[in-house]
């Protein structure tokens, strides 16, 4: 949820981001053969912290998984009508 134009300047917790991050990591560390883990902080400066766990598999000099996980608690709830 990132919406600076309704006072939201950062997501609180953005996995699809770290997922990414995690990949990315993992690809330029030069072991062929790799099990990289990170715990990421986010929203601390917005009041709504954050942890998530992110790990990478690289395995023959290649990634080839991406995980990203947390807790999480809903923030909003609603329903849309397609008719």
């Amino acid at each position: 949820m990132f919406a600076p134009l309704f006072g939201v300047p950062e997501d609180p917790a953005t996995g699809s981001a770290n997922v990414v991050l995690i990949g990315l990591l993992a690809h330029f560390r030069p072991e062929p053969e790799l099990g990289l883990s990170r715990t990421i902080g986010q929203g601390f400066d917005m009041g709504r912290p954050n942890i998530l766990q992110a790990s990478a598999e690289k395995k023959a000099g290649r990634v080839v998984a991406t995980y990203v996980g947390g807790r999480c608690v809903p923030m909003l709830k609603g329903t849309i009508d397609l008719t």
